[in-house]
């Protein structure tokens, strides 16, 4: 047994070995009130994820909102690691029992450090995201589209500046555009509706990125990787490579997603001058769609594949998605410190992933879609992209009908 001083020892040993380990370990409870929350509406698709995965690596803690599809590997790099809500938006926020919980469940305004917002696609969207979150998020960064200016009037030639997203002043002519391009005009309306509310003098800060054609690994859309696959598998397919004689020497503005993935998180610890304001992001260099192809070409260690000009007036073709050309980006570089990768670090790194991902089995899906896009507009017979397939991967499956 120990006598009165040995106590008095063991105690002061034991505060000395606390004091000691808390400044090996810190304080749980105090990292844990300093780790800042994000929402984010999406983050389970192609520059979504890219950007919860960059979130993560910060120590942000995340809360995904989406309709519960996970795509490409997100359900192992994303999902795992996020608060998870499931919610359809078209179905509106209010009925989200998850969220409604979520918000009103915890303390002190405002909850969230910024919501990012890849999902909305209609001004209602935007109205009801900051009425039901209304005094309990600091940062609103939308994610838009060069589409808007595709419905608006642009007066110059030269590269599309932000302030170009003026609508013509007769209804009219705006009911045209808004025929012509829909999505454009509803992601215009949802940066509207942004604007709105923050010059109604209680809103909340915002910023409207503006994104050109994204690519890069993992894209949803497969278009990269299906122009990448019909090169690999010209010798097997029954249509040539072509590009609309209208786009032969079009530039055209590309952006790179690790890159949007890094600004987006450069916007949540800046400051509020560079709020309130929309951004055009973009590669700084304008390649044609068949600079683009010829790049492919060379990534790949390929022979070049004949490029025919297809004379069609709106002729097959994947990039780009709009008509006015490439995008002025000084006011991202001024104002956000945009400095994007270079393109032919872009090129030789999206060539890479796909050339890898046809061979992984965890993309099994992604691949099985696109094989099936080849199979079914480039070719009259499904087997012989099978006979490209296993003569260029060593690709071999049970029949031509597993991939069809």
């Amino acid at each position: 047994m120990m006598n009165q001083t040995g106590y008095i020892v063991y105690f002061y040993v034991c505060v000395i070995i606390c004091l000691r380990l808390s400044c090996i370990y810190g304080n749980p409870s105090a990292e844990k009130h300093d780790v800042k929350t994000i929402l984010v509406f999406g983050g389970n698709g192609f520059i979504g994820s890219a950007t919860v995965e960059k979130l993560l690596r910060g120590n942000y803690s995340v809360v995904v909102i989406n309709r519960g599809n996970w795509y490409w590997d997100t359900e192992e790099t994303v999902k795992p690691f996020v608060k998870h809500v499931k919610c359809d938006r078209m179905q509106s926020l209010q009925r989200c029992a998850g969220l409604q919980h979520y918000i009103w469940s915890l303390e002190a305004p405002p909850l969230f450090e910024a919501v990012i917002d890849f999902s909305a696609y209609h001004a209602f969207e935007i109205s009801e995201a900051l009425t039901i979150l209304k005094d309990k998020i600091k940062k609103y960064i939308y994610i838009s589209s060069d589409s808007v200016y595709e419905v608006c009037e642009k007066h110059h030639h030269g590269l599309t500046r932000e302030e170009d997203a003026v609508r013509p002043t007769e209804t009219a002519e705006r009911n045209i555009f808004k025929q012509k391009d829909d999505y454009g005009n509803s992601k215009l309306e949802c940066e509207e509706e942004l604007e709105k509310q923050a010059t109604s003098g209680t809103g909340i800060p915002y910023i409207s990125l503006r994104l050109p054609d994204v690519v890069g690994p993992r894209d949803n859309t497969y278009r990269w990787w299906i122009y990448q696959l019909w090169i690999r598998l010209a010798d097997f397919t029954d249509k040539r490579l072509a590009v609309p004689k209208y786009l032969w020497n079009q530039p055209m503005s590309l952006v790179y997603v690790y890159d949007v993935a890094d600004v987006i998180s450069d916007c949540i610890t800046s400051g509020e001058d560079i709020y309130n304001n929309a951004y055009n992001l973009a590669l700084t260099e304008t390649p044609t769609l068949v600079q683009l192809l010829h790049g492919v070409m060379n990534s790949l260690e390929v022979e070049d594949v004949d490029i025919i000009e297809n004379s069609e007036e709106e002729g097959f073709h994947l990039f780009p998605s709009v008509k006015l050309g490439p995008l002025d980006t000084t006011k991202a570089r001024r104002l956000l410190n945009w400095n994007p990768t270079s393109w032919i670090d872009v090129l030789d790194h999206t060539v890479h992933f796909y050339e890898e991902a046809i061979l992984e089995k965890k993309f099994d899906v992604a691949r099985k879609d696109v094989i099936r896009t080849i199979q079914q507009y480039f070719s009259h017979d499904s087997a012989k992209i099978m006979r490209g397939l296993k003569h260029e991967y060593g690709l071999t499956f049970d029949s031509a009908h597993d991939e069809l």
